[in-house]
């Protein structure tokens, strides 16, 4: 589980903040990677697919949450 624990910026977030807050974790994604049909917009626990390979797809959750 990976924890935003930032109030929302303009109202989302973005598969951008989640690559950079799994870097602050020591774990390198590219954001491309990171499969978002739109940006995360409500606060609480979101389930977000990376795609490691074509073959090899992970589910995160995430957990977003006010300060």
């Amino acid at each position: 589980t990976l924890s935003l624990h930032d109030a929302l910026p303009i109202g989302s977030v973005t598969s951008s903040e989640l690559a950079d807050a799994l870097a602050a974790k020591g774990v390198k994604v590219d954001k491309r990677r990171i499969e978002l049909e739109e940006p995360i917009k409500r606060l609480g626990k979101h389930t977000v697919h990376v795609k490691l390979h074509r073959d090899v797809t992970v589910a995160l959750t995430v957990e977003v949450q006010n300060q």
